[in-house]
Parts: structure tokens; sequence; C-alpha cells
């Protein structure tokens, strides 16, 4: 059945239109128009009132559904009843396109000990391809640098083909996020309750593994290259590290920690992405770079939600009033991102033969709605529909 959505301004994932209309049919649209309407017959039409359509969002990295398994410290929930109910949330946030960033990290780390994480992306994709799924979801592995545990798991997925993105994290004490041990023995102090003792020995074996650690990476790297999987780097800081990366075939940065490490990228052709919560809350949690200075330079490719789903879609319009351009705000959160991933099914754009992941936007007060969602041409969670 064909349906068109007409009567609103429309952002195509290239362009912002005063007005626009999009029509399409068993999951796939159509066409798309800069005005009023399609010369063609549609069975429903839609009428947005003057609502923002526009491309459903992407998300290139969450660890959400982490939260969503271990709701408070050391209580668990079944893997299949998180998923099952972050789908239905993402769906309702205006995430069509979602990459599960789950991490391999050793055993340390509890749910991204190795053997954990491998059983939570088996049940990523298994729930994918169940027809349950309301959105489009995608695995977004993380590898630790040095984890010999992950090493041979990642490599026989990656050959299964249940990866679709690879990001490269180092959380050795001196660098990146940790610059100080002090910080690194924090972290690990709060979030997984090991004694300081437990801490520093870990740091040690960390910092004297670090040369074979990242003779593994390459050889990582090499293999996800030439399956023609996206990779990333996680938490850059230097100059330095941006050649390291860029060198092994990564081609984006996400989270830098530095104004350096954000500039460098972009000069090197490299994408930048940055975290929603980040933006929304113009502070960075461990008191790194601020994503509202990355997007002052006109740097960041995109944003993604980090660990709060419900940031990216408001992140956006707060990116449009601090840039005062609109179009460049909403591309950070559906064709920024979505030109990253391999997909055929375009994520992020409005186009014929894109995936019919459409959004009506209500922009009438202080915080923006979504009023309608289509998802592979379904419609899902009328929220305060005008039609």
């Amino acid at each position: 059945m064909k349906t068109l959505i007409t009567g609103g301004p429309l952002f195509d994932g290239v362009r912002l239109h005063e007005t626009g209309s999009v029509l399409f049919e068993n999951g796939r649209i159509l066409d798309v128009r800069h005005t009023a309407g399609i010369p063609d017959k549609a069975q429903t039409i839609i009428d947005t009132a003057g609502d923002l359509i526009m491309p459903g969002i992407v998300d290139l990295h969450s660890d959400s559904l982490e939260r969503s398994i271990e709701k408070r410290k050391g209580v668990f929930f079944d893997i299949e009843f998180a998923v099952l109910n972050l789908d239905r949330q993402l769906a309702a946030c205006g995430i069509t396109t979602f990459c599960h960033a789950v991490s391999f990290a050793d055993n340390e780390l509890g749910l991204r000990s190795p053997k954990e994480a491998e059983n939570c992306l088996r049940k990523i994709k298994a729930f994918q391809e169940s027809g349950q799924a309301l959105i489009r979801h995608h695995t977004h592995v993380r590898y630790e640098v040095g984890s010999e545990q992950s090493f041979d798991i990642i490599l026989n997925l990656v050959a299964e083909g249940l990866v679709d993105m690879v990001s490269i994290m180092d959380h050795t004490p001196g660098q990146g996020q940790f610059k100080s041990m002090a910080s690194y023995v924090k972290f690990h102090s709060e979030e997984y309750e090991l004694s300081s003792c437990e801490i520093l020995e870990k740091a040690k074996a960390k910092q004297d593994n670090n040369h074979r650690a990242w003779e593994m990476v390459r050889i990582l790297t090499r293999t996800v290259s030439d399956r023609g999987i996206p990779m990333l780097s996680h938490d850059d800081d230097t100059k330095g590290r941006i050649d390291l990366i860029k060198s092994m075939g990564i081609r984006a940065c996400e989270f830098p920690v530095t104004l350096e490490a954000a500039r460098s990228a972009f000069k090197e052709g490299l994408q930048v992405f940055m975290g929603a919560p980040n933006l929304i809350r113009d502070t960075s949690t461990n008191g790194n770079l601020k994503a509202s200075d990355v997007l002052k330079e006109g740097l960041c490719t995109g944003l993604v939600s980090d660990y709060y789903p419900e940031s990216l879609f408001q992140a956006a319009f707060i990116a449009g009033e601090r840039m005062s351009d609109l179009e460049q705000a909403l591309h950070t959160v559906t064709s920024g991102p979505g030109t990253f991933l391999n997909t055929d099914n375009r994520p992020g754009f409005l186009a014929p033969g894109a995936g019919a992941d459409i959004l009506i936007v209500n922009r009438d007060y202080r915080w923006a709605h979504i009023a309608g969602a289509f998802i592979k041409g379904r419609p899902v969670f009328p929220i305060q529909a005008k039609f």
C-alpha cells in the first residue's frame, strides 16, 4: 500500500527544504519531492500540518544494552528480554538504525568479558533475524587493546559475518581517557569495586604489554579491513595517535578527548563522532573535550547516544540552535553517521530506494518531540499525531 507523507518542511539527509513529500511502499521509499505533493496515487495520505519530515536517526555507538541487562550493580536480566524492551524504547526515541556497542575487554569487566560479550552479540543478531525487531540492529564490537582472550573470539565472529563495525579502545593509564594513574584507579574502584592493589597490578600489566598489544591490533585491523567492515578509534588524544590509527585503515575517531586530536583527525580526512549527552549537558563526564567545541569548529561528522538513547534526537535540535544551522545539525544524527555504515538501505536519507525510516517531528514546544514514525515502512508509536 502506497503511503504519502506531506504538509511540512522536509530534510532529506542532504538539504532542508521549506516543504516536501515522501512516498513509500513495502518498506522502501519510492519518491521524494520538494513540493506539497507527489503526482501518484497513494492509498494513505498523511498531512503533517507543518511538522518536520526527516529520516530516522542513526546511532553508531551506544552501551545501552549493557545497562538494560544490569539495571543495578550486580542485578542482571535475561539478554533476550533486555534486547526486546530496548528495541521498543529506541523506536520511541526515533532511532531507527542502532549499533550495539559490545565491549570485549577480558574478565575483569563483567559483562565486557569475552565470553559474555560474544553471547550478547550473538543474541543481538538472533533477535534482528527473528522478525520481532521494530528497528534495524547492528553490532559494534569494541576491542580493548591488549585483550588476549578476545582476540580469537572477535576474529571468529568477523569470519562468521556477525560484526558490522569495530572500534579500538585503549584504556591503558597515562594516555587517552586516563591521563593519570589516579583517574584510572578512581574509575575502576568505583565502577568495578576492585581494590587499589588489584587495579595497579592490572595497570602495570597493560603498560608492560603495550607493544605486543598494538601488534595484535594491527593483525585485527587488517582482517577487519579486508572484510570491508568500518572501523573507529576510541578516546584519541594526540596527533600521533591519529597518525597511528590512520595507518591501520581506521577512518573515524569517536569521542576524541582533546581538540588537538579532533583537529588532526579532521585534517587527515577521518570522520569525528561526539557524544550527544556531552552536547546536551555541555560538558564531558570525565572533564574531556566538549562536543560543542568540536561543532563550533565544524569538525563533527555526527553525534552518538553513548549511554543515553533519548539524548540523540534532542541533541540535533540543540546543535541547530547553537550553530544557527538546523540543516547541518540534522546531518549529525542522520546521514552523517548513516554514510559510515556498510549497508544497502541508505540509513539517514530520504531518497528513492532507501529504507522507509521516516520521522514526523513537532517543534512547537521547548523540547522537540516525535509526532509520528515509520520504520521499515510500518507505522510505529504515533505519540501525538496532528493528522
